[in-house]
């Protein structure tokens, strides 16, 4: 959804996010890849389109919370990297997958998943969570959610 990555690139350019080239690279099926690192954080958005709910949801997001880590460059123990997941896929909802028990529960040090964003395209859709850190990332999540509330309807979470 070419209008999805240009609204949220734009909508998080003004907190220093920069896109990452070709972001298809980093994980099939991803659309946006931004980065933003400051000498303390470093914090990527991952914008993932898929034809169908991956399942099982926990393996996927492991493998996609990895791959961001090296092309976002983290260095473990000293600087991880939290990761904004948007996924766009059909049947969540009907699934009723819960975006709260994928988020972390604590800092691993290395790569977590901050927040997530499940988009479920048939139902026009989403659900979110967020983890704890909500002083440092609530503004780029609440940008997020923003730009998805243009789009799609919000569930109750």
């Amino acid at each position: 959804m070419q209008v999805l990555d240009t609204e949220l690139a734009g909508a998080l350019d003004s907190h220093g996010f920069r896109p990452v080239a070709d972001p298809s690279r980093t994980i099939a099926g991803a659309d946006l890849l931004l980065k933003r690192q400051t000498w303390n954080t470093n914090r990527a958005v991952a914008l993932v389109s898929s034809p169908s709910t991956p399942e099982p949801l926990g393996p996927f997001l492991k493998v996609l919370r990895r791959r961001v880590a090296f092309r976002c460059g983290f260095f473990p123990v000293l600087y991880g990297v939290g990761v904004q997941v948007v996924l766009l896929a059909p049947g969540f909802r009907k699934a009723g997958v819960d975006p709260a028990g994928y988020v972390a529960s604590i800092d691993n040090q290395w790569a977590i998943i901050q927040s997530l964003f499940l988009v479920d395209t048939v139902e026009n859709s989403y659900a979110s969570a967020r983890s704890w850190g909500q002083v440092v990332t609530g503004k780029y999540q609440d940008a997020i959610a923003e730009v998805l509330s243009r789009h799609f309807r919000r569930t109750e979470e």
